[in-house]
Formats: structure tokens, C-alpha cells, sequence
């Protein structure tokens, strides 16, 4: 039995792929180490070692200090078990599974002589321990974190108004260099996206990333109130969240890499935009009904990392997401929960009509239009109030604006073209249907080339038409952008969020939303 207790915990030490073992050496007589958990020294009679990389210590002794009970479940096959916690394992085998789900081992479980030895690091990890080792004394020190789940005082003053703008990486491609971004009242920068691969945050486009890096350090010297977040996933990249977020061993892993980019990089904080949970947005995203509660507890563990990490830096650490704001997508969060856990909540209210629709209609209405039917749900003030009645709080909530348009062609004569069949997506610049607001400038397409501009004064936004091509094209602009910036303050909510900033190539429309949130 007490080789079999041991076995079993070796393994779960094994999970975390990719960390660096403490630099101890094989023990001997005047070269012991030292293991203590929450300042209690760890007994051992066999001394820890170094194995291939992996810094071991005997099970039995050290799983019990940590408060998890082990057994078999076949010759083979073992399973640590804590409240809200299973962990199978086999003996030299690399796969294992936390909670049901699979995760592949970075080292096996190794006997020397009859006893079975677990590595130290990965351990910690997986049970979200602080781990320090001290060369000098040859002394492991783990500890039981005691952050608390408050978000830290936000950086931006209560009484002033976040305004937030997403950098793409591919705008580097346009020419569009973050230098251009001329508004000193731009207050964050999320710069899009980071991706995910074997549960970790990675680099998006490794080319692009490191030159715009580069400048974004450049251009926070040059504005020192401005802050930079790393936002992960979007649209294309959402592919493993529901993977990340579905064991504590898997969301630990990725909370600890998201600390690790941040620190690298230099950013002030990290934008989760998972695309989405439990309903997913690309076919091939993988998603789970448990998306819903295991999105809140990701969440956590990267509170929790993050506001370790702060501490340990001296700096506080930001934490936003970006979220749906369909029925469906406000369903399929914990919005309560989750609202105690980040800083804010970016809300995508943008692209309630699109090329996927026949038919015509605004993009970002503030409020319903009164001839489409479907807009009773689909516009910001809905969203809004929907988010505030599931538990957001209003300073919380950022209202997001889009700084393009979207386009039908062949659309209908009446009313302009607003809410009328159309026989298909007009040409784009970067997408079909998709029309840049510096390019709709360039092209003298406002009032002008054969577009006339309307204003719905039930929704509150403008749209263009082309009689004689049938092409509609709903757009922000400046006094939309007015607007909106009123309804922000008339509600009490946060500020205002842009996607995505080399849309507007002459700030005209990030300077009218500082303009008007002032």
C-alpha cells in the first residue's frame, strides 16, 4: 500500500510540459535538499534528486504534506484524488487526465528502487502552489497562494472614461504603423491576438508581433498614461478555449503562460476574447455545455496569477474580456460571476447585420429600428440593459463601436435602401462587404461618387446609398459616434471600446469619441 500511494502521485507532478526544473543535484551527504510546504519542513527518507531534467521527491511523503490521497486502480494505473479533483495516471506512460480531460505528460512516473519519485514544479502548478528555490541553502519553499479574486484598482481614474482601441497585427501589413494613432485620450491598447497552442498563449504572427512589440514599447515612452493588453483568441483563434478552460491543471497552465507573455512582452494586462463559449463562432471550435461555468473558473485562475504576479512586480495587472452580446452569448456566460473577476467587459456591439443577411440593416444601432423587426433585440441599448440585468456592473461595461461598414449591393429603392432585399455583398477593401471608415473618407464616398448619406433618428446611426448600383452601406460616424458617447454617460457605463484602430487612418473617429467622453 505505501508503494502504491507513492506511485501515484509521481505522476501528477508530470503534467506541466515545458517548465524548468529547479537546479538541484543528486542529494549526498552535506548536499541535501530541503523541501518546505507552508513553512513546514517535508520529511523524506530517500533524498530528492534530478532525473533527466526533472527535479523528483519521493511520493508518499510529499503528496500527503500537499492533502491528496492516492490509490490504484489497476497494476498500472493510479488516481490522486482532492475535493473537485481527479488525476489518473499509468506508470511510464505520458498520457494522463485531470477531470475527464486529456493531457500529455512531460515526464513519466520513475521508480528508484521500490519508491516511486514525482518532480517538484510541475506539482505546484497543477495545484497552484508559489514555488521559490534558493541555490545558496539548496531549499524548495511552496506555499499555498492567499490572492484574493478582487480585481485591483483599475488604473484608469473612477470618474474618467476608458477609451480602448484594438491594433491588429496585420495593420502592419496595411501600413498602418501604431505610430499614426495621434489621439493622446486613447487610454488602452488591445493589441490583437496572441494564440493558443498546447494550452498556451503564443505569439499570433510571429513576424508582425515582434516588430509591432517593438513599437508599441516605443510609443508607451511617448504616452505614459497609456496602457497595452494582450488580447487572445478573436474570431479565428478561439479554437481551444474550451480545451484551456476545461480542468484545473489545463487552466493553470494557461493562466501561468498568460503571466509569462505579459511579463515578456511588456504588456500591462491580458484580453480574453474567446468566440464563444458553449456555442462556439467557427464550425470547427471545439465546445462543451460546461463552457459556461469552466469560463468563469479560467477566469479565476488568471486573477489569481495575475494579482500574484503583481504583487511580486509592483505593478497591477489587467484583466478584460471581450464577449457576444446575442441572446445566446449573454446566456452562455456567468455574467455575475465573472463580472467580480475582471477589470471590464469589452461588448462586441457590432455586426447585427452582415453579408450573412439578404436583407439590409444597421451593423451598430444604438437603438431598434422600427422597420426591421429583428432589431428589437439586435441594437446596443438592448445589449446593455440585458448585461446590467444578469449582474455587470454599468462602470464595467465598455460599448463597442466598429470603425468600418458593411454593404449589399442590388438592395431595394425604398427607403434608401435600408431593410430591403438585396441581391448580394458589395466589394470590400479588406473583406467582402467590409468598408474601412478612412476608406469610405479616400474614395469621397460621403455625400458624394453617387452615395447619398440618411440618418435612421430612431437608431441613431447613418447609412449610404447608391441608387443607380443599389448599394448600402452601413457605417459609423461622427455623430453616431456623438451619440453613443452620450448614451455611455447617460447610463454610467465605463467608456467605449473601438475595433479596430488602422480603420480610422485619420483618427477622425477616435478623436470625436474622446472628444465626446470628455
Amino acid at each position: 500500500m505505501k508503494g502504491h500511494a507513492t506511485r501515484l502521485c509521481i505522476v501528477m507532478l508530470l503534467f506541466v510540459v515545458g517548465f524548468i526544473s529547479i537546479p538541484m543535484q543528486e542529494g549526498h551527504a552535506g548536499n541535501e535538499i530541503k523541501v518546505f510546504y507552508n513553512g513546514s519542513r517535508i520529511v523524506f527518507s530517500s533524498q530528492p534528486v534530478q532525473l533527466g531534467g526533472n527535479t523528483y521527491v519521493e511520493t508518499r511523503p510529499f503528496i500527503q504534506s500537499l492533502g491528496l490521497q492516492v490509490a490504484w486502480t489497476s497494476k498500472t494505473k493510479f488516481k490522486l484524488t482532492k475535493p473537485q479533483t481527479t488525476i489518473e495516471m499509468e506508470l511510464n506512460n505520458s498520457s494522463a487526465t485531470i477531470n475527464g480531460s486529456k493531457i500529455t505528460l512531460s515526464a513519466v512516473p520513475t521508480l528508484r528502487g521500490s519508491k516511486l519519485f514525482l518532480p517538484v514544479r510541475p506539482i505546484a502548478t497543477i495545484l497552484n502552489l508559489t514555488l521559490n528555490w534558493n541555490a545558496a541553502t539548496k531549499t524548495v519553499e511552496l506555499a499555498s497562494r492567499t490572492t484574493t479574486t478582487t480585481p485591483p484598482t483599475p488604473s484608469v481614474p473612477s470618474s474618467s472614461y476608458r477609451i480602448i482601441g484594438y491594433y491588429p497585427s496585420w495593420a502592419l501589413y496595411q501600413n498602418y504603423d501604431v505610430s499614426q494613432i495621434g489621439s493622446t485620450g486613447l487610454t488602452h491598447l488591445n493589441y490583437a491576438f496572441a494564440n493558443i497552442k498546447n494550452g498556451q498563449v503564443v505569439l499570433g504572427d510571429p513576424a508582425a508581433d515582434q516588430t509591432n512589440f517593438d513599437r508599441l514599447t516605443k510609443l508607451k515612452k511617448a504616452k505614459p498614461g497609456l496602457k497595452t493588453l494582450i488580447s487572445v483568441g478573436g474570431w479565428g483563434w478561439s479554437g481551444q478555449f474550451s480545451d484551456v478552460a476545461a480542468s484545473i491543471y489545463s487552466r493553470n497552465l494557461f493562466a501561468d503562460s498568460v503571466v509569462s507573455f505579459i511579463r515578456k512582452y511588456g504588456f500591462d494586462g491580458v484580453d480574453i476574447d474567446w468566440e464563444y463559449p458553449v456555442a462556439g463562432g467557427l464550425s470547427s471550435n471545439k465546445v462543451r455545455p460546461e463552457d459556461k461555468t469552466n469560463f468563469t473558473m479560467l477566469l479565476k485562475a488568471i486573477r489569481d496569477k495575475l494579482n500574484a504576479a503583481g504583487t511580486n512586480d509592483g505593478k497591477k495587472y489587467l484583466l478584460t474580456i471581450a464577449v457576444g452580446v446575442s441572446e445566446d452569448n449573454i446566456r452562455n456566460i456567468e455574467t455575475a460571476k465573472l463580472n467580480s473577476l475582471v477589470d471590464w467587459i469589452n461588448l462586441m456591439t457590432y455586426d447585427y447585420h452582415g453579408n450573412w443577411d439578404q436583407v439590409s440593416g444597421h451593423q451598430a444601432p444604438l437603438y431598434a429600428d422600427l422597420n426591421d423587426a429583428g432589431s428589437s433585440k439586435g441594437n446596443i441599448d438592448y445589449a446593455v440593459n440585458t448585461y446590467l440585468k444578469a449582474g455587470a456592473s454599468a462602470k464595467k461595461l465598455i460599448v463597442g463601436i466598429p470603425f468600418y461598414g458593411r454593404s449589399w449591393t442590388g438592395c431595394g429603392q425604398s427607403n434608401h435602401g435600408l431593410d430591403q432585399s438585396c441581391k448580394g455583398v458589395a466589394d470590400g477593401v479588406i473583406a467582402d462587404g467590409i468598408h474601412e471608415y478612412g476608406n469610405l473618407i479616400s474614395k469621397g464616398w460621403i455625400n458624394g461618387q453617387g452615395y447619398v448619406r440618411y440618418w435612421d433618428n430612431n437608431a441613431k446611426v447613418p447609412w449610404l446609398f447608391n441608387s443607380s448600383t443599389g448599394t448600402m452601406i452601413s457605417y459609423e460616424d461622427p455623430e453616431s459616434i456623438t451619440y453613443k458617447a452620450a448614451y455611455i454617460k447617460a447610463k454610467g457605463l465605463g467608456g467605449a471600446m473601438a475595433w479596430e484602430l488602422s480603420q480610422d487612418s485619420k483618427n477622425a473617429l477616435l478623436n470625436k469619441l474622446v472628444q465626446a467622453l470628455k
